[in-house]
């Protein structure tokens, strides 16, 4: 991870896939703190308020979104109720904590609602491909093991009763990597919330969800370019509360003959994404944005009326690094080149 750069008061995280930046100069220096967690580096920024409050604060949302990441990651050694879940016997009833069912609940809905391009039933192909494993891939996995990890996919093979959950295949496995990091920003400004916080950003490595403004001006987000290490391709004024989440291909990745594999899944296929290179969604909070962010980058600018048509904002960049946007603005989109955005 690199640190933050500061230059005309814009703060570059160089590895995010969202760059924050502010507007203006306040009379009450910004407070900043970095947690590493969800394998990514979080991101607090706290404007116009004391620092030692701040401070307090950040402790108290960071540890809440650590317990979040406990909770629902598929990774480590750490027992929790999702590790438990993948390890049922098929067919046999379990009973999840409230919140996991709550967001598993919530994860079905838009793999419906998505035509199945985001899906938490991806657990068996994340494992299999290995981009979170301490020990990343160097090439693809065979073809064999990705039909075979494909057939538990299938999200009617999760039962729901009202009270207990049920896999009904051995390869139906759970994983949130798609939506947990947006909901453990949702639960880290609640907390900075109850703390008193008005103004801030929470950047978990291009999941972002700022409240308030900047000293009554509006923050700057910027879009990391996914082939132009260090640059934007464009940027964001925001205020109030919004959640902006970027999907790309170049945070864990793999060359392997010349091909770039990384770790966005395309659920029917079992191989990473292809349709897109970076796919941002804006939403009114990160669990939805997050989530989002993953189906639009499966699906590409095709998804982009349908993600209109649910009151988000996405802004989609294809192979080609040709830009496409859609017909809902929740808020202004500035490009930083003069590239053509088609609708």
């Amino acid at each position: 991870m690199s640190r933050p750069i500061l230059l005309l008061r814009l703060v570059l995280f160089a590895i995010a896939s969202v760059l924050v930046t502010v507007s203006c100069t306040s009379q009450t220096p910004d407070v900043h703190e970095s947690r590493f967690m969800m394998g990514t580096l979080v991101q607090f920024t706290l404007a116009d308020i004391e620092k030692d409050k701040a401070l307090d604060a950040i402790h108290a949302a960071a540890d809440e979104m650590q317990r979040v990441a406990d909770a629902f990651t598929i990774y480590g050694d750490k027992a929790n109720a999702v590790k438990a879940f993948n390890a049922s016997k098929p067919g046999s009833r379990v009973i999840l904590p409230e919140e996991v069912s709550d967001v598993l609940q919530t994860s079905l809905r838009i793999s419906k609602q998505s035509g199945g391009a985001f899906t938490p039933a991806i657990g068996s192909l994340s494992l299999l491909w290995g981009f979170s494993l301490p020990n990343p891939p160097v090439q693809p996995p065979a073809e064999t093991a990705i039909k075979h990890a494909l057939r538990g996919v299938d999200t009617d093979l999760i039962e729901f009763d009202g009270k207990t959950w049920k896999r009904l295949h051995a390869e139906t496995k759970l994983d949130f990597g798609g939506i947990a990091k947006g909901y453990a920003i949702d639960r880290g400004i609640e907390v900075l919330r109850e703390h008193g916080i008005r103004n801030a950003i929470v950047d978990a490595g291009g999941d972002l969800r700022a409240i308030g403004s900047h000293n009554g001006k509006p923050w700057r987000i910027g879009i990391r370019h996914p082939r132009q290490a260090g640059k934007i391709f464009g940027w964001l004024e925001v205020h109030g509360d919004i959640s902006i989440v970027t999907s790309g291909d170049y945070e864990r990745f793999f060359m392997y003959n010349g091909k770039r594999y990384h770790h966005i899944l395309n659920p029917a296929s079992g191989h990473p994404a292809r349709r897109s290179i970076s796919a941002t969604v804006i939403a009114k909070n990160a669990t939805l944005a997050d989530a989002w962010s993953t189906a639009l980058f499966v699906q590409g600018a095709k998804a982009l009326p349908l993600l209109n048509a649910k009151g988000m904002q996405g802004i989609v960049m294809d192979a080609g690094q040709k830009i496409y946007t859609g017909s809902v603005a929740l808020v202004p989109f500035h490009l930083e080149n003069s590239k053509a955005v088609e609708e």
